[in-house]
């Protein structure tokens, strides 16, 4: 009688499978929403299954609290055949979302410090995602941060030929993909990278 054994029984779970994937930043949006500071975070990333997805979106999301001080922080992840355009990522183009506040009570709609989820299935050749959407409970979430061994965030890095200048608060915006004006009331600095 033969016994067979997998690659994680024997070496544990692929990284992926417990920090999620490698990313690039897309866009960065700071804001100003009544008196509070949001943050929001678009990256891109190749993961064809929705709970890399999301975990890789939890990874980003602390990172991004541990080097930024911000009431809601929203990391947005799409397929790296997403949309370039920041009117474009959003409804399917979203393939995993996390928001995160360390105090969810000042934050209308939150009520707990985390919520996160992701869309099943692989992403269409445009990017898209067609999947049935799943949101975590917040003892998921738990179990997934606690189990993190990394806990990098994207790379960053400027488009090429594009310049680099500093905005209002000090965030960078480049050149040919500013992002599309603030809502009324709110006060938004791009950065962009590729």
């Amino acid at each position: 009688m033969a016994a067979l054994v997998g690659r994680d029984a024997i070496l544990g779970p692929r990284p992926e499978r417990i920090s999620g994937v490698a990313c690039t930043t897309v866009l960065t949006l700071r804001q100003e929403h009544d008196g509070q500071r949001w943050i929001r975070h678009y990256i891109r990333a190749k993961a064809e299954e929705g709970d890399v997805r999301v975990k890789t979106a939890l990874r980003v999301a602390g990172a991004l609290s541990n080097k930024e001080q911000a009431d809601l922080y929203q990391v947005v992840l799409l397929d790296e055949a997403g949309p370039a355009q920041r009117a474009d990522m959003r409804g399917r183009a979203i393939g995993a979302e996390v928001l995160f506040s360390r105090d969810p009570g000042k934050v209308p709609g939150m009520n707990g410090p985390f919520q996160a989820s992701y869309v099943e299935g692989t992403a269409a050749a445009n990017g898209e995602f067609y999947g049935e959407r799943k949101a975590l409970s917040l003892d998921e979430i738990k179990t997934i941060v606690t189990a993190m061994e990394e806990r990098a965030d994207c790379i960053d890095l400027p488009p090429e030929g594009e310049e680099t200048t500093v905005g209002a608060e000090g965030g960078k915006t480049a050149g040919k993909r500013a992002a599309a004006p603030a809502e009324a009331g709110s006060h938004e600095v791009a950065v962009n990278a590729h």
